[in-house]
């Protein structure tokens, strides 16, 4: 492609500036109108053409929460990236990825040897917004949303009239701006060939987000028979009861949906049965015919395979069976595993779990239980402990926010646990402990189903399964007035109670069945050392034994059994007071406390203050022991 072949399209850009800048009128047919109102709002802006462009990169702290919160973006957009960097990098052009806001995450192609603009602006963290570097095709792309392409003249600033970039908007499959893909030149001609490289990289990064939903199904529609499966053109993606869950520009555009309705399901679109399609799909090696309700055909192909965790449903059966189906963990109390089960029923039937329990108890193993059978499982569980975030933070961390907020907000804001959670299953801890105010403001959202962020304005429909869990009297804080009794009646659908581990009927399999796990079966429990754990009144529940067990294992050395001096002193010794206080003094206390100081001084070499630290005890202590026990022999025993 030669310059002067576009010499039309410079005149005409030359033209246009001469007609806004110097004469006032707004140019009509000379440009894209997309650049006209770029500039429109840099003039508003009281912005001067001959201004300085500073390209200034935010500070690392502000980086690294760029990346963390772009880290989808940037996983996805990697391999696209790299590939439209080595098809431009010949023709002197520099790749940019930018997010939804102009910020600058990923740059590559040709920019060693550049002079200084093109090296100051190709930056991780450079600002490029429209309010800082003026109309580019960067900022004319998140503005109108479509590709676009700005050269020479058609940027607002002179300092940037050397450049000729094109851009296009990267739409998230939940139809949000997700970010720009860009490739700028040190040129002042346009080459329509730009254009086309940029969009087909955003189509392939908008494909690569849409494979990592956790989706039940995820279509690819053509209008021909022969299209591979897996093409980028219309993708949409369905939840394990044909709830959908995204659709990309070119599946909305084809059946006119804007996103106003919320929920849509697979029948809303198409003609026949959700689970009739999966079948269909999962018996065919190509595509499959689908009508939509207008009548119009197109063929489907599967996008890669069933989200991890979700199995697909076998013909006629109900959206029950995209459940897991691995056994329960070990809780040592078969009561605790049937109370599950009612528990699932309830999630089942649109009910939310209450989980009661002391601290430790495992409220968290038993939550994630259920939000892996349930019909959700294919969606995310979002856990927010209410007793670990400052009061502060507490109502962004479950709301979101917007951008401005409050002072510190989050750039482009942040969505809140209960956004995240949509598709899935929101685990609120200890929910005894939420600050009074925001009960209320939850109470809102779990009787609308709708969310708006702090400091918005407008509502965001969600669908979600609950699951909360508490260790205080909440009926004692309801006569306290510091939880709200409606709230209380709405998260108590279902009231599911963790015995303390010391009440567990099968504790010694529970032990058991932690130890297998910790030790890949190959760590084996002295009989001594299991009465003692089972003597123990384990204030900590699951958490504090599983961490007694780790203790010993770490303690003893590789293929030893574990016995009673290798675990946590308190564990042992705390039980005096339980003995039976007719034991004789030859019972199992003595022998215990004997063979932990035996074992003490053998690994000290004598060493009674080494022993002494231990055993968690004071070498005063210890000598008195000793003296009631047959004596050691010592050496170095300072």
């Amino acid at each position: 492609m030669t310059k002067t072949a576009f010499h039309p399209a410079l005149q005409n850009a030359v033209a246009a500036r001469r007609a806004y800048f110097d004469q006032g009128h707004v140019p009509r047919n000379l440009i894209d109108e997309a650049i006209v109102r770029s500039w429109v709002r840099c003039a508003a802006a009281d912005r001067s053409t001959f201004d300085p462009v500073d390209f200034e990169p935010v500070g690392r702290a502000q980086l690294r929460g760029l990346r963390d919160a772009n880290h989808a973006l940037l996983s996805a957009a990697r391999t696209p990236l790299d590939n439209l960097a080595k098809a431009v990098s010949g023709a002197g052009y520099a790749v940019l990825l930018t997010n939804n806001n102009g910020y600058a995450l990923a740059v590559g192609g040709s920019i060693d040897g550049r002079p200084d603009p093109m090296k100051m602006a190709f930056r991780e963290g450079v600002d490029l917004s429209e309010n800082m570097i003026g109309t580019s095709a960067m900022s004319c792309a998140i503005s109108e949303r479509r590709a676009i392409r700005v050269f020479g003249p058609e940027h607002f600033f002179s300092a940037t009239n050397i450049f000729h970039c094109a851009a296009a908007p990267i739409i998230a499959p939940d139809g949000q701006l997700a970010g720009v893909v860009d490739i700028t030149g040190e040129s002042p001609f346009a080459d329509p060939g730009a254009l086309a490289l940029v969009s087909q990289c955003a189509q392939s990064i908008e494909g690569e987000l849409f494979r990592e939903l956790p989706a039940h199904l995820t279509l690819s529609l053509s209008w021909q028979a022969g299209q591979s499966a897996g093409g980028l053109d219309m993708l949409i993606a369905f939840g394990p009861d044909g709830e959908v869950l995204a659709m990309n520009g070119a599946v909305r555009d084809f059946i006119g949906a804007d996103g106003a309705r919320t929920p849509m399901y697979f029948e809303d679109l198409f003609a026949g049965r959700f689970r009739d399609c999966v079948d269909t799909l999962a018996r065919s090696r190509h595509a499959v015919a689908l009508l939509i309700n207008s009548g119009v055909r197109l063929f489907a192909s599967r996008v890669g395979a069933p989200a991890r965790g979700v199995i697909p449903a076998r013909h006629g059966a109900s959206s029950k069976d995209t459940r897991q189906t691995d056994p329960l963990p070990e809780f040592g109390d078969s009561r605790l595993t049937n109370q599950i089960e009612a528990a699932q029923k309830a999630l089942a039937n649109g009910l939310p779990v209450l989980v009661l329990g002391d601290t430790g108890s495992g409220k968290e193993v038993v939550a994630h239980s259920l939000h892996v059978r349930s019909r959700n499982a294919a969606g995310t569980l979002v856990a927010l402990n209410c007793a670990a975030i400052p009061e502060s933070l507490i109502e962004s961390e479950l709301f979101g926010h917007v951008e401005g907020a409050y002072t510190g907000a989050r750039r482009g804001g942040m969505p809140g646990k209960i956004e995240q959670a949509d598709g899935g299953t929101l685990f609120l801890d200890e929910i005894g402990d939420m600050p009074l105010h925001l009960q209320a403001r939850l109470l809102r959202v779990l009787e609308t189903r709708e969310v708006t962020r702090l400091g918005g304005t407008t509502s965001r429909r969600i669908n979600f399964q609950l699951v909360c869990a508490t260790h205080q009297d909440i009926p004692g804080a309801i006569r306290g007035n510091r939880f709200r009794a409606d709230l209380y009646y709405r998260i108590n659908g279902f009231a599911l109670t963790l015995a303390p581990l010391r009440s567990r009927e099968d504790l010694p399999r529970l032990i058991s069945a932690l130890l297998s796990e910790m030790g890949n079966g190959t760590r084996q429990l002295s009989p001594t050392a299991l009465d003692a754990l089972l003597r123990y009144d384990w204030p900590g529940n699951t958490r504090e034994l599983k961490h007694a067990l780790c203790y010993a294992d770490a303690m003893a050395a590789a293929g030893e059994s574990l016995r009673p001096e290798h675990f946590p002193a308190e564990v042992i010794f705390g039980q005096r007071s339980q003995f039976d206080s007719t034991a004789s003094k030859e019972g199992v206390l003595p022998l215990l406390e004997k063979d932990a100081i035996h074992r003490a001084l053998q690994e000290t070499s004598g060493n009674v203050r080494l022993a002494a630290e231990i055993l968690g005890i004071s070498r005063a202590t210890l000598y008195r022991r000793l003296s009631k026990c047959r004596k050691f022999p010592s050496r170095g025993n300072n």
